[in-house]
């Protein structure tokens, strides 16, 4: 009997094991997606990037304000985000930590108008974003120092220098893109969009299907969607709830939650009202929480009422082992993460996983176990979920 028992915790084990191994590679897969369209070339190429930046400077001035993205204040990734929105149009992610993820890394020594610089200015991770403009230069939206809000600054200055985290790549570049920038800047007839002159030197880099003039230069489906506006917003979802972690369980498949949600998001975070109904194979019974969620796209944590309908109890080798809390209001309380968006239609698509603590109390005269107790009040679940705007 002991060696049964043994053997069960080792197979229960690795099989979870596995489970945590496969959500990493997850999200390793996700983080590979590509960044972008590696066909422009020549004049198609070289114009995006001078739209770009003519786009930022014409936001030279703007204050500084933390989550902003319109003319009346911005923050570092708010100026990105809305120079390729109104330049390019074109959407990107919005925070500082996921543009600095999606793009390419290159070497400070290639650096080209129109790449991105990332800085360390705060905590150990990337905090600070900025346009390369050329010749050492870069334009940012600054919340310190002697001046603030978007600016030029050199990355000569002893403090970008120092805090100088490196280099990064979102729109192509090559040869043709290099004659054809050279051309332009050498001109000195770009318009106030950026605009390359049409010389017979740049006319052949024109003809690229991929660029129409018009400043859509991808496929909008290619960008990990990031809301950036204000505004209400509705979901869908559904997941998938773990099992097999208590004695006398041989499936992985404890049973399902759905999702339905509706809410208000903000530059960077959001807050919803959510209905979670749940069907715990296990327990034999079905739960409908009514949930408050505040987070970002990324991580949220939810809590609210929770009735279930049943009597919950574990069928375990060594007998039925009942719980009180059937029938009755009580509560749940969790977080859930989600892997980067993937956009699809006018919403966002996305992975997600959620760990969420229901609270069931012994029958009285039942002692404490803590393998299937613990694993009666806790829910591991992963799906999928649709978010769009109203």
């Amino acid at each position: 009997m002991k060696d049964d028992l043994t053997a069960n915790k080792l197979f229960l084990y690795f099989r979870n094991i596995h489970i945590l191994w496969f959500l990493f590679l997850a999200q390793v897969i996700f983080a590979v997606v590509p960044i972008q369209e590696k066909s422009m070339s020549g004049a198609g190429a070289a114009d995006a990037r001078l739209r770009l930046l003519a786009a930022a400077e014409s936001f030279l001035g703007v204050p500084y304000r933390y989550a902003g993205i319109t003319r009346r204040g911005l923050d570092c990734s708010g100026l990105v985000y809305l120079s390729f929105r109104e330049g390019l149009n074109y959407t990107i992610p919005r925070s500082t930590e996921n543009i600095y993820s999606w793009v390419e890394k290159i070497d400070t020594g290639d650096l080209q108008i129109g790449d991105f610089v990332f800085f360390v200015t705060t905590g150990m991770g990337v905090s600070h974003v900025g346009i390369y403009a050329g010749e050492g230069r870069f334009i940012h939206s600054a919340s310190e120092g002697p001046q603030t809000g978007v600016i030029y600054s050199s990355l000569d200055e002893a403090y970008w220098r120092r805090t100088f985290k490196g280099a990064g790549r979102a729109l192509p570049w090559d040869e043709a893109a290099a004659e054809a920038m050279a051309i332009a800047l050498g001109s000195g007839r770009m318009g106030a969009a950026g605009n390359i002159p049409t010389t017979d030197k740049t006319a052949e880099y024109s003809s690229s299907a991929e660029y129409s003039g018009s400043g859509e230069y991808f496929n909008p489906g290619s960008a990990p969607p990031v809301w950036a506006d204000s505004g209400f917003f509705m979901g869908l979802g559904l997941a998938w709830t773990w099992g097999g972690y208590f004695q006398g369980s041989s499936s992985v498949f404890r049973g399902g939650v759905a999702l339905v949600m509706a809410g208000y998001k903000w530059a960077k975070y959001r807050v919803g009202l959510e209905i979670r109904p749940a069907w715990d194979r296990a327990l034999g019974v079905v739960r409908l929480p009514i949930t408050l969620s505040l987070g970002n796209d990324f991580f949220q944590l939810f809590g609210g009422p929770a009735y279930t309908f049943g009597e919950p109890s574990l069928s375990l080798k060594d007998g039925e082992r009942t719980y009180s809390g059937g029938r009755a209001w009580r509560w749940e309380l969790g977080f859930s993460g989600a892997f980067p968006n993937i956009r699809l239609s006018r919403g966002m698509l996305s992975f997600y996983g959620e760990l969420a603590w229901q609270p069931y109390r012994l029958e009285s005269g039942e002692k404490f176990k803590s393998n299937p107790d613990v694993a009666a009040n806790l829910r591991l679940s992963t799906g999928i979920r649709y978010l769009w705007r109203l």
